[in-house]
């Protein structure tokens, strides 16, 4: 995915929304995803606050944990919660 002019937005209650330059939105709820082994260091709300894009990934970076997944991931996990 190209993620040119792709925007995040950090929400409450471990949300992400993606904003894309076709006008569409995905909101991610992760709210049940940071209980799990491959987002639990997101349980952190100081960690997940740093939620920023670099090329086609939302990266969690606090200086001293970074959690990275890719924009795919994170909509193929979102269709999964439908």
């Amino acid at each position: 995915m190209d993620a040119t002019g792709v925007t995040l937005h950090v929400l409450p209650n471990y949300q992400i929304r993606l904003c894309f330059p076709n006008g569409s939105e995905a909101i991610i709820d992760m709210k049940k995803r940071v209980r799990a082994i491959r987002f639990g260091r997101l349980s952190s709300l100081e960690l997940f606050q740093t939620a920023h894009l670099v090329d086609d990934e939302v990266v969690w970076d606090d200086g001293t944990y970074c959690v990275r997944a890719s924009i795919n991931e994170l909509l193929d996990s979102m269709q999964m919660d439908e």
